[in-house]
């Protein structure tokens, strides 16, 4: 793959950059696919990648094997990992009916996490950055790249850029210290945190964010001469993940939910409990699946449905079967998180389903949802128009999707790649 890129760029040389991600394939994650899928595609466009990630996943992370056939030329360096949440992480991944449980309550300052900064893989730091040095002589890198979360692949992307005197870019997919659970910090701490994030990110040669909203804490924070360029680059899905998929065979009428279910069902529920009233006809014939992890503290109200609804719980699974519940889905949900976007959605998109989208705060999701014929976007608290649009399309016939539009296609991994790449080449050329 490399020396085809080469010769269909012989215009342009080729660079190098190092791109660390705490996890890589054939570890199979949300976390871990916009990694995997930059490293597939961006070659394509002028940029080799070599891969620093750690020597074992970190723990409740589930594998894909068929992962690393998707980028069987590129380098990965592993590099000893230990992990601090072994002490304190409970998860579990049961195959037997129930969720399969990850993440848990936000921890108070007594709690270990409160007082490890930036996060629980900082034991990785340096075994990370030790492996890199010793490579980087004979690597070359133009670049590197940490993709977060965790913080802690910011720091050793610092520390080696700094050590070659090459540009960094910080790759936020959520927020540092602003994200969904995170530890309440005793106050000195918590001061010292938001500092150290504020240089790291004034530091890079250009921050990308999945979403402004993670990044505008630290942005306020720091001056406006002295902010990097900031570049907005969502997830995405891959074409080749859809090709030759098949439908999973799955009964009428069934809703889906793929990824991590980070808050209760609840609003859902509501809504179906609104379908069941205007429609007594649909009781014991509306399935909803959830396919992936299930936060600790939604996983009681996922076990209490609404009379008249099955749940089916399925564990994390390999990329192409989330795909085959997507497309067997007569409906796919997704939730809002604040203003953030699951990254799903646009997987979501691709699989042509009609989709039923919670909004929390109304950002990032109904710019790219609302114009979407098969998309409707509902507030949490709307569960009688919620429930009325699920009986509404309970009562059609099952469609086949059609071949996706272009509004569709410009969030293909490939165009991410391409938009990245785009990046480093302006920092390469500015540093």
């Amino acid at each position: 793959m490399v020396t085809a890129v080469a010769s269909l760029r012989s215009d342009k040389a080729v660079h190098k950059v190092l791109l660390v991600t705490r996890n890589f394939a054939p570890t199979s994650h949300v976390s871990v696919e916009r990694a995997t899928k930059l490293v597939k595609y961006l070659p394509e466009f002028g940029w080799q990648p070599t891969v620093l990630t750690g020597a074992t996943a970190s723990p409740g992370l589930p594998t894909d094997l068929g992962l690393l056939h998707e980028v069987p030329d590129v380098e990965i360096i592993r590099a000893r990992a230990p992990e601090l949440s072994l002490f304190y992480r409970g998860q579990s991944g049961m195959g037997d009916g129930r969720p399969a449980q990850r993440g848990g309550p936000r921890r108070s300052a007594l709690h270990p996490k409160a007082w490890v900064i930036p996060d629980s893989q900082l034991l990785w730091y340096p075994f990370a950055v030790r492996t890199a040095l010793r490579r980087a002589p004979t690597a070359q890198w133009d670049a590197v790249v940490g993709t977060s979360f965790p913080p802690t692949a910011l720091l050793v992307a610092r520390t080696i850029a700094a050590s070659q005197g090459i540009p960094y870019v910080t790759d936020f997919r959520d927020s540092w210290t602003e994200y969904h659970n995170a530890p309440n910090r005793p106050a000195p701490l918590a001061a010292f945190e938001r500092r150290l994030e504020a240089r790291v990110v004034a530091g890079a040669a250009a921050v990308v964010a999945v979403d402004a909203s993670i990044v505008a804490h630290v942005w306020a924070r720091i001056a406006p001469n002295l902010r990097p360029p900031l570049h907005i680059i969502q997830n995405g899905y891959d074409e080749a993940d859809f090709r030759d998929a098949r439908p999973a065979a799955l009964p009428p009428f069934s809703i889906v939910h793929t990824g991590l279910l980070r808050r209760s069902p609840r609003p859902l529920w509501e809504a179906l409990s609104h379908t069941l009233r205007e429609r007594p006809e649909l009781h014991g014939r509306l399935h909803v699946w959830q396919v992936g992890f299930v936060n600790a503290g939604a996983v009681a109200d996922l076990r209490s449905p609404p009379d008249g609804v099955t749940v089916h719980c399925v564990p994390p699974v390999p990329q192409r079967e989330a795909i085959g519940y997507m497309l067997g889905a007569d409906l796919l949900v997704v939730e809002e998180f604040g203003s953030i976007m699951p990254s799903k959605t646009l997987q979501y998109l691709r699989a042509g389903r009609p989709i039923l989208a919670f909004l929390d705060a109304g950002g990032v999701i109904r710019d790219v949802l609302r114009t979407v014929p098969q998309a409707h976007l509902v507030s949490v608290g709307e569960a009688s128009r919620a429930g009325s649009l699920v009986g509404s399309l309970a009562g059609q016939p099952r469609t086949e999707p059609g071949a996706p539009s272009p509004a569709v296609t410009a969030y293909s991994r490939r165009e991410v790649a391409r938009r990245f790449a785009a990046v480093l080449d302006a920092a390469r050329n500015t540093s």
